[in-house]
């Protein structure tokens, strides 16, 4: 007999064959993301200096610049995301890094404390509250030292509000949301924040 799935559920479910789509289809304009994000990346990193020992676990890697990021500074970084053609990208471009095709749904298939840094990268602010809560809390019990997360800190303009108008609902309720807050919800500490531009941030964070 077929189970009716919840309404919660499904949303849900059509919320992330959506967003699939959306960078599928996208995966083209990555080279101009690329452009912009890649040397706030490295200069984020480089002003955390974080001990280049330490494992890093990159969620929603994309075409892996986060990913290469932390590699270039000599930490073993695994990149995951769901996107096959971002995936593609990134592999042919930084071979030295472990990237798999992973739904950030099935986070919790994921042991505690298994990598001293989680990470993500302008991910948070795609997806709803309620996944977003989930994510930071998995994120919190992933990481064994240290969360560091890239986003939006206000809001970007006529150009970033279409992009995110074409990408999703949600980007309005993060920039008017507290990071803080939800992070401390979470089960994080945030421990250092500082702008990455004119509208974007950087927060690091340690679980409580």
């Amino acid at each position: 007999m077929n189970r009716e799935l919840p309404a919660r559920e499904c949303q849900h479910l059509r919320e992330r064959r959506r967003a699939r789509l959306f960078f599928n289809r996208t995966a083209f304009l990555y080279p101009l993301i690329e452009w912009h994000l890649f040397p706030r990346y490295r200069q984020a990193l480089e002003r955390l200096k974080l001990p280049a020992g330490l494992t890093v676990l990159d969620l929603a890697t994309g075409s892996g610049i986060l990913a290469a990021a932390f590699s270039g500074r000599g930490h073993p970084v695994k990149g995951l995301d769901f996107s096959r053609p971002l995936l593609k990208r990134a592999k042919k471009r930084f071979p030295e890094v472990d990237f798999k095709v992973f739904d950030l749904v099935d986070l919790a298939m994921i042991p505690p404390d298994s990598y001293g840094i989680v990470a993500c990268g302008y991910l948070l602010h795609g997806i709803s509250p309620r996944f977003r809560a989930t994510v930071l809390q998995e994120m919190a019990r992933i990481a064994a030292e240290y969360i560091v997360v890239f986003d939006y800190c206000c809001d970007g303009g006529w150009f970033v509000r279409l992009i995110e108008w074409i990408e999703g609902p949600h980007y309005a309720g993060f920039i008017a949301g507290s990071r803080e807050q939800e992070f401390a919800v979470a089960g994080m500490e945030v421990v250092d924040s500082f702008h990455t531009s004119a509208f974007g941030s950087t927060w690091l964070c340690r679980p409580r």
